[in-house]
């Protein structure tokens, strides 16, 4: 259920960010195009890699651009304004198709119904008071059930991540593993047994090259959040990530946890994983989110025994830079 509360939070971002863009215009700063350095701007002629999302309702579903890939690393994508119609035109074409992937594999293709603008010059979408605009494209899936209730996928233009082998570990096994690691994390940040027991959990593992053992993930999430009756409720909430250590223990990896006022929350969730750099290990990706803002995507890097956050994308498809007056 929470899963699906927040892909539906996703698709709203659109109508939700006309309010957030007129409290920018409120705040009293002027607004701009992005300003970029002289060999700022991404270069289109060399055909960069690039990374997708795409999301939304599966019978209409719409894809951004959330990254360059180049040289191992995710890099921001900077365009003028003109260079962003040039990307449309080059990327988001009708026709243009893409390998849509999930759990670290191709799975199925997006193809392009029609991008940001028309032949008329019409965008696919608008916020007041924004001249700059991430590009969208609306897009058909193939390859994905029908019945689908929403989609939230990653698609890129080269071939990324490969397909990885290992025994299975049984549910009863990787929530037991799950919930003891949790339990220790959650010890150490003050949140009783009592109350973790009392959130909805989740649990999954797979295989993301780290050693031969798979990855864990451990959720804990509030339901109540989801329909507050009061913004100065208090919420708890555990993301865990597990892996095993040379001596063959499960141990934590990474950690996101909430335990105060459901205002000032910052919720974490699984998304994805895809080796996306080509380091021969695989991202995990993870949905973030403010109580009330919009949702990011957190992408983690195995780097120094541990996961820790190595891009983020924007949380506002409005590209204009805040000027002072």
């Amino acid at each position: 259920m929470i899963r699906k509360l927040v892909a539906l939070a996703t698709i709203l971002t659109v109508a939700t960010g006309c309010d957030k863009a007129k409290e920018f215009v409120r705040a009293g700063q002027a607004a701009g195009p992005p300003h970029l350095a002289p060999g700022e701007e991404l270069d289109l002629s060399k055909k960069p890699a690039l990374l997708f999302e795409v999301f939304g309702e599966s019978s209409d579903p719409r894809m951004v651009p959330i990254a360059a890939i180049a040289g191992g690393e995710l890099k921001p994508i900077r365009l003028t304004t003109a260079g962003w119609r040039r990307f449309d035109e080059a990327y988001q074409r009708a026709g243009s198709s893409y390998s849509l992937y999930q759990n670290g594999v191709i799975n199925g293709t997006v193809e392009v119904k029609r991008g940001m603008w028309s032949d008329t010059g019409d965008a696919l979408y608008s916020l007041p008071g924004c001249a700059t605009l991430t590009p969208m494209a609306s897009v058909r899936v193939n390859g994905r059930l029908a019945s689908d209730f929403t989609l939230e996928f990653l698609a890129s233009n080269v071939s990324l991540g490969k397909p990885r082998l290992g025994s299975t570990l049984s549910q009863d096994s990787v929530n037991h593993i799950a919930r003891t690691v949790a339990r220790d994390v959650a010890k150490s940040v003050g949140i009783n047994p009592e109350k973790l027991d009392s959130l909805n959990f989740r649990a999954m593992a797979f295989y993301t090259g780290v050693g031969p053992a798979p990855t864990i993930i451990a959720s804990y999430i509030d339901v109540n959040a989801a329909h507050p009756t009061s913004v100065a409720t208090r919420t708890t909430h555990l993301v865990v990530i597990a892996d095993k250590d040379s001596s063959g223990t499960y141990r934590a990896t990474f950690s996101h946890r909430i335990n105060g006022p459901l205002a000032a929350a910052a919720f974490r969730r699984y998304f994805d994983h895809l080796d996306v750099d080509g380091d021969g290990i695989d991202e995990i990706v993870l949905q973030g989110w403010q109580f009330g803002g919009d949702t990011f995507l957190s992408m983690l890097g195995w780097r120094e025994h541990k996961w820790q956050e190595i891009y983020r994308t924007r949380a506002n498809w409005c590209l204009d830079e805040r000027r002072a007056e």
